[in-house]
């Protein structure tokens, strides 16, 4: 059971970290973007998206049947981690306010309950 709290916490890491490594490559030293914005938001989405779906592909060979509920449990916790994570280091580096946070970064990590949620209703569904 700890071996798999670890797993699910290093992996809600790596959902958040993934995503911050690839947006630097999209920022001037001088912190100005390089691209447009809805490009650059576009571009994190799926790379946030294709991450989590695939660190939960890998999970998804350790969950016990039925799956539903621990997949959930997993999305919950990685959006909270992920949440957790930008309040710590990203809302300082961009000076954003809470409200703005959330309006235009916070509640697009509710889309990592979804996935979790369809991975593990799948699995239920074909086991």
């Amino acid at each position: 059971m700890k071996n798999i709290l670890v797993r699910v916490l290093s992996f809600g890491f790596l959902v958040w970290l993934v995503p911050f490594v690839v947006a630097m490559g999209f920022f001037s030293p001088e912190r100005k973007l390089l691209v447009d914005m809805f490009t650059f938001k576009t571009v994190m989405l799926l790379v946030g998206t294709a991450t989590g779906s695939y660190l939960l592909f890998l999970l998804s060979k350790r969950v016990p049947r039925p799956a539903f509920k621990t997949f959930l449990f997993i999305g919950a916790i990685w959006l909270i981690e992920n949440w957790i994570l930008d309040f710590v280091i990203l809302l300082p580096l961009s000076g954003m306010s809470v409200s703005d946070y959330f309006l235009q970064i916070g509640l697009r990590y509710v889309q990592i309950l979804f996935v979790s949620a369809a991975i593990g209703a799948s699995i239920d569904k074909h086991a």
